[in-house]
């Protein structure tokens, strides 16, 4: 009877050992320069506000992967392209709600066209805009993205929003297209005195959310959705 006993157990334990399940892969994360929602600080830790809610969301899955800052543009096109990656703080707008598998919200922005205060642009409205020279964005950020769906084709595409800041205030530009959460933090960046800027035109406001890329598994995916649930709670 006993060795019954122990045969049974141990034909329970393989049962449960075939059916428990294997453990995931880590995500890799992706996010970029852009405070105040993400960016490195002077020693190199990446922070922000929507890093704040990320590194919760790792803890809680157990996930102690690096987060590594790239430019916008590679980011993006790295998510799109590699499984088990994750890129943020990212507008989820309907031009990408395909694109990507989602967790969130973490976060919201307003999207603005801003001109240099006392420059001589003057706009109304987003078909006023159309008509200016040349506006500075990033490619494929949100706001951008909006703007092209709309019939924008005046963009000067820059490496951060900071270098577009930049740009504006040398006069290279005629508007920046920026967030209002973001403008003091960009500007400090840019070096540039915010005071010396002026909201041109309304654009959109956006929820920010994680990006993952499709071919990553949607039980992962639905993991890290729950742990900020959870946080949300």
């Amino acid at each position: 009877m006993k060795k019954l006993l122990l045969l049974l157990v141990a034909g329970v334990m393989v049962l449960i050992s075939c059916n428990a399940p294997v453990q995931t892969e880590k995500i890799k994360v992706i996010t970029e320069d852009y405070p105040p929602y993400n960016y490195a600080d002077a020693q190199g830790n990446i922070i922000g506000q929507s890093t704040d809610i990320v590194k919760a969301i790792m803890g809680k899955v157990g996930d102690d992967s690096p987060i590594e800052i790239l430019p916008w543009e590679q980011g993006y096109a790295r998510t799109l392209e590699q499984p088990n990656t994750a890129l943020y703080s990212v507008a989820r707008t309907g031009e990408r709600e395909h694109l990507f598998m989602w967790v969130g919200p973490i976060g919201s922005y307003e999207n603005w066209l801003y001109a240099k205060k006392g420059s001589s642009v003057h706009v109304n409205s987003l078909d006023d805009a159309k008509t200016v020279g040349k506006i500075a964005a990033v490619k494929d950020e949100a706001g951008q993205q909006e703007l092209a769906a709309q019939g924008f084709i005046n963009f000067v595409y820059t490496g951060s929003t900071a270098d577009g800041l930049k740009m504006l205030m040398a006069g290279d530009v005629d508007l920046w297209l920026g967030t209002s959460e973001g403008v003091a933090s960009v500007a400090k960046e840019a070096g540039v005195n915010p005071d010396d800027l002026q909201p041109a035109v309304y654009v959109y406001k956006a929820d920010l959310f994680m990006a993952f890329n499709k071919n990553t598994a949607f039980s992962m995916v639905e993991t890290w959705q729950e742990a900020l649930d959870s946080l949300n709670k």
